[in-house]
């Protein structure tokens, strides 16, 4: 009789732990089902926020106002003269089922105004140079920086200004892996890039500035050889950065990382006007959200279905499925599937980019004395001709 009673209270004993371990697992893949869900609508939430950001520079950069041109403000004090263009965005219907109806879009502008033609980084290096007192070391640094903002934001503006004429689905859809893998091609050009202008610009070791009034801009001449020391400093430090770069080739190929990285952030922070309104990168985000609410939704609800039938079984996923439907039929009354109402829709526009014309002096040549121009025979100075090789790219594209 003893017996039989221990084995029932045995047999109790292992339903209550069975039930036990069966509530605490669930409770866990409870616990993992919203992380993993957070983690989805996350993950969703940057996505379509990128691929708003990439609208915006797609229609800034038709609308040709980003410093490309290093002969041109805020680099110098030439001032081009940029036309305002209205660009499309968010044209509707997304995708056209009718060749009779013509497309609609909204529609934004970026004129070039102070705010929008004016650039910290480039304004405090251009002060720089202007000053009397001006060296020809920080000149020699400031002339790479420069050449490479030019070059990075050429391609931006080539780059995005061909991409703007692609569908709009297209580029929220596959938008961010694109612009990924093309910023590790641009990063790669810029370290090739990078190495020449590092050489080409070496001229500046053999000049000076010969203005020691304190006033007016500076005055640089070429070191010849009536000037032993600095025309043998300037070779020493021709062969001391030419060591240099050897050394921290690492440490130098984290330089066109910034300046890239720099360039594609300030193409975020240009204003425009939409709908008589300012719009910035925020703007369109937010408008994304809310011209691709459907897409967006859809990708989410089909990732809570997935993720209730892999984290939490069977049961728990059929309901997921069922009311999923109710919702998309519209049974059951949300407004998760349905289009916002468009507005302030007007006939699309061209896709041609704005004209960006700029007229600036060219600097007389400069009479160089025998040995400058035996050294430059293999030290260029100057650079850039990457940036105009894009520049004939972009004209050819556009034509």
């Amino acid at each position: 009789m003893s017996d039989t009673t221990n084995d029932t209270s045995a047999i109790d004993d292992k339903k209550t732990d069975n039930s036990s371990s069966n509530s605490t697992n669930y409770a866990s893949d409870l616990v993992n089902f919203v992380k993993t869900l957070i983690s989805l609508i996350i993950v969703v939430l940057l996505y379509f926020s990128s691929s708003g950001l990439i609208l915006f520079v797609c229609k800034l950069a038709q609308s040709n106002i980003l410093p490309t041109k290093n002969e041109c403000y805020p680099y110098t004090n030439s001032k081009p003269t940029v036309d305002t263009i209205k660009t499309n965005i968010f044209t509707s219907p997304i995708i056209s089922t009718s060749s009779t109806t013509p497309a609609m879009s909204m529609k934004i502008a970026f004129p070039y105004d102070t705010y929008n033609s004016s650039n910290k980084v480039i304004d405090m290096i251009k002060n720089y140079k202007n000053k009397s007192s001006s060296n020809f070391l920080a000149n020699y640094f400031i002339s790479i920086v420069e050449q490479l903002m030019s070059f990075n934001y050429s391609a931006i503006n080539l780059i995005m200004n061909w991409l703007n004429s692609f569908p709009e689905l297209l580029l929220v859809v596959l938008g961010p892996i694109i612009i990924w893998c093309l910023f590790v091609i641009i990063l790669l050009i810029n370290f090739g890039y990078t190495f020449y202008i590092w050489f080409a610009n070496m001229g500046w070791f053999l000049k000076t500035n010969t203005n020691d009034t304190g006033d007016g801009l500076p005055k640089w001449e070429d070191v010849g050889i009536t000037s032993p020391v600095n025309w043998a400093l300037g070779v020493g430090f021709i062969v001391l950065f030419s060591i240099l770069y050897l050394l921290g080739f690492g440490l130098i190929l984290f330089v066109p990382f910034v300046i890239l990285s720099y360039c594609c952030l300030t193409s975020l922070m240009y204003k425009g006007i939409m709908n008589n309104k300012t719009a910035t990168s925020l703007t369109i985000i937010k408008e994304t959200f809310k011209h691709f609410k459907v897409l967006i939704v859809s990708l989410i609800s089909v990732g809570v279905v997935v993720l209730a039938y892999s984290k939490l079984g069977l049961i728990p996923g059929i309901p997921s499925i069922v009311i999923l439907g109710l919702i998309y039929s519209r049974i059951w009354a949300i407004d998760l599937f349905k289009p916002i109402k468009e507005s302030n829709l007007t006939p699309v526009v061209s896709y041609i980019q704005a004209s960006n014309k700029c007229e600036f002096v060219k600097p007389k040549p400069e009479k160089h004395g025998f040995l400058y121009n035996f050294v430059s025979l293999f030290i260029k100075q100057g650079g850039g001709s990457i940036t105009k090789d894009l520049k004939k790219i972009n004209k050819n594209i556009n034509n």
